[in-house]
């Protein structure tokens, strides 16, 4: 990471060659730079760039040119951008002495001019169509004047079919109109003084005029025309009218401002930029005061919980099927519906806009208006059932919530109704659903019981297993046949269901010990094999293997593996199992180490020790009981 100091003379200046990244672009960059307290900063010219011709021609190239100057660590002077994406036909020709291919694919280009990290006088931006090496369309074109970063005078942004035209005041206000042309159809935005007046768009013979800003406003602040303007917008309009803006001037000064974006991430990873295009407009101001700030508050926790309480009750499937044949939950769930709708969604609404910064741009009547286009909702919820007849639902202490008040102790009041009214009808809906859910996890848990024991008989049936071993994995199967019979004798209670739960890992325990016990042959051949050594054999004159370390594996075979078989016999519970489980892993993970370790010591101790706890403590292994 770069980082920048102020202005420094005379110091030495550095050369860099070599590889470099910028966020998500890699490449090779050649700048110069000063040190300044440890710092780097960069000075001069700056080049950096990326392109592959082998991935060209195999398959697809991403290519990429930044150029420009660096002043005491600030872009300034004339920078051009280039970005491409291309594939090529792999078709070559030689023109003179070089190899040409033609390319088909995207170039962005941006070039201008930068004065101390903000545009200054002609930019622009541009994205063509390229096939067979030429522009055969051009996708998108902005040229935009600026004064220290500030936009001025006319400017002009094409994209795809449609071209809008306008200007700035020099103080980098919006004025007069601004009309983008589309096929058959222009969108008038006039300003007047960075007051959107007006907004009118249809055809020549159909057009329609949406008064906006129209009366004076006393308080007014200067914000940028992006997003949140589009958002205040909206606050002005019918839902048909927002809708009808979205793929006009909207969309092509969003589509600016995305490459705009894309220059200043990367300018600001360098030195210090400001390169947003910062087309300025005049709002009302009208900020929220502590109270309504407060109120605001409440309204976003309670907003949050009904949220999830309509969310959690409408995507329940058990509630889904049950009130198919319950009509009392085919009534609450259409009350949830209800005020999912008319409360939880203007709601949401309202958070949005407070996230984007809104609010204090809107008057209350305002977002009243356009929060509940159809007046505020009623606490009296009616729902129809059949042709005629209704059934209502209201909370029994609704004449204590006050819809009428002011705007935001009003939303306040609409956000705890909705919050308590879905918590009421949760409470009701989930003790219906509630037997429903314990019944279909009985039926999984149990099926899922029978499944264990047969996978389980069918362990033990598999292995090729004699003596103790056998008798142990027959142990293992008694011990869980008993355990399933136990489980089945119980009342169909509450604690029956935890019964359940912890049988059906109980059960899955049992297999893997029945597995592990059922490998203990195999890995004893494996032990063997592995504690041996070849030797010669002066007598037989040829090599033979000799069984080493044999106290290890004597205590192995002889006293560990027998008491661990004893233990699986004897009170076979589903802890001890699990300790079972655990301590033959550990067991021939340790016999794989002891091998090839120094056990001299470790043997002499194992001499005449027959006690299993406490060879266990001699392998670094944990006993079994103390």
């Amino acid at each position: 990471m770069l980082c920048f100091s102020p202005s420094i003379k005379g110091q030495e200046e550095l050369h860099y060659t070599g590889p470099f990244q910028v966020g998500n672009y890699t490449g090779e960059v050649d700048y110069t730079y000063q040190i300044n307290n440890g710092d780097t900063l960069l000075q001069g010219p700056f080049n950096f760039r990326r392109s592959n011709l082998g991935a060209l021609l195999n398959q697809k190239d991403k290519t990429f040119s930044f150029s420009g100057d660096f002043i005491d660590g600030y872009p300034n002077g004339p920078w051009q951008f280039l970005f491409g994406e291309f594939e090529s036909d792999k078709k070559t020709e030689v023109v003179g002495y070089q190899y040409r291919v033609n390319i088909n694919g995207i170039q962005k280009e941006a070039k201008g001019n930068i004065s101390m990290g903000k545009p200054d006088g002609l930019w622009t931006i541009s994205e063509a169509l390229i096939a067979d090496s030429k522009i055969k369309e051009t996708l998108f074109r902005s040229t935009i004047n600026y004064a220290d970063g500030v936009p001025q005078q006319s400017f002009r942004i094409e994209y795809g079919k449609s071209t809008l035209v306008g200007r700035f005041l020099r103080n980098g206000l919006a004025h007069d109109d601004w009309t983008m042309f589309g096929e058959g159809s222009t969108e008038t935005w006039t300003f007047d003084d960075g007051v959107l007046t007006d907004i009118q768009l249809g055809t020549e013979e159909e057009r329609k005029s949406i008064p906006i800003y129209q009366e004076s406003f006393g308080t007014f602040k200067i914000i940028n025309l992006d997003t949140r303007f589009s958002q205040l917008l909206k606050l002005q309009l019918s839902e048909n009218d927002a809708h009808s803006l979205q793929e006009g001037i909207t969309m092509v000064l969003d589509e600016n401002a995305s490459h705009y974006k894309k220059l200043d991430d990367i300018l600001s990873q360098l030195g210090p930029s400001e390169f947003m295009p910062m087309f300025k407009v005049k709002v009302p101001y009208a900020p929220l005061d502590s109270v309504e700030n407060k109120q605001l508050v409440k309204i976003k926790n309670s907003y949050e919980d009904a949220q999830r309480l309509a969310k959690g009750l409408l995507e329940n499937t058990q509630l889904n099927l049950l009130k198919r044949s319950d009509n009392e939950a085919q009534f609450l769930y259409e009350v949830v519906q209800h005020l999912n709708t008319f409360f939880v969604g203007p709601l949401k609404k309202l958070v949005s806009y407070q996230q984007q910064d809104v609010l204090d741009y809107a008057t209350r009547e305002q977002l009243m208006n356009h929060l509940f286009p159809e007046g505020v909702p009623s606490k009296r919820v009616s729902v129809s059932q059949g042709v005629e007849e209704l059934q209502f639902f209201e909370l029994e202490d609704s004449d204590n919530y006050e819809f009428e008040a002011p705007a935001y102790e009003s939303l306040s009041q609409i956000a705890q109704y909705a919050n308590e009214s879905l918590r009421h009808i949760a409470d009701l809906l989930y003790k219906k659903v509630e037997n429903e859910q314990q019944q279909q996890e009985f039926v999984t848990l149990e099926a899922r019981m029978i499944t264990q024991i047969n996978q389980l008989n069918q362990v033990i049936d598999s292995t090729e297993a004699s003596g103790k071993v056998l008798q142990a994995m027959e142990s293992i199967k008694t011990q869980a046949e008993n355990n399933l019979n136990s489980y089945s004798t119980l009342a169909k209670t509450e604690g029956k269901l935890e019964n359940a739960q912890l049988l059906v890992g109980c059960l899955n325990t049992f297999q893997n010990l029945a597995q592990n016990i059922g490998s203990l042959p195999q890995k004893a051949l494996e032990i063997q094999e592995l504690y041996k050594d070849a030797v010669w054999n002066p007598f037989m004159a040829n090599i033979m293997d000799e069984e080493v370390k044999k106290r290890i594996t004597i205590a192995y075979h002889n006293v560990l593996i027998p008491h661990i078989l004893k233990q699986v016999n004897s009170d076979l519970g589903c802890d001890k199992a699990i300790v079972l489980n655990r301590l033959l892993v550990n067991l021939h993970n340790r016999m794989l180490q002891l091998r090839d370790e120094d056990t001299a010591k470790l043997e002499r101790k194992l001499r005449k020790e027959r006690n299993p706890n406490t060879v266990m403590e001699l392998f670094n292994l944990q006993p079994l009981e103390k």
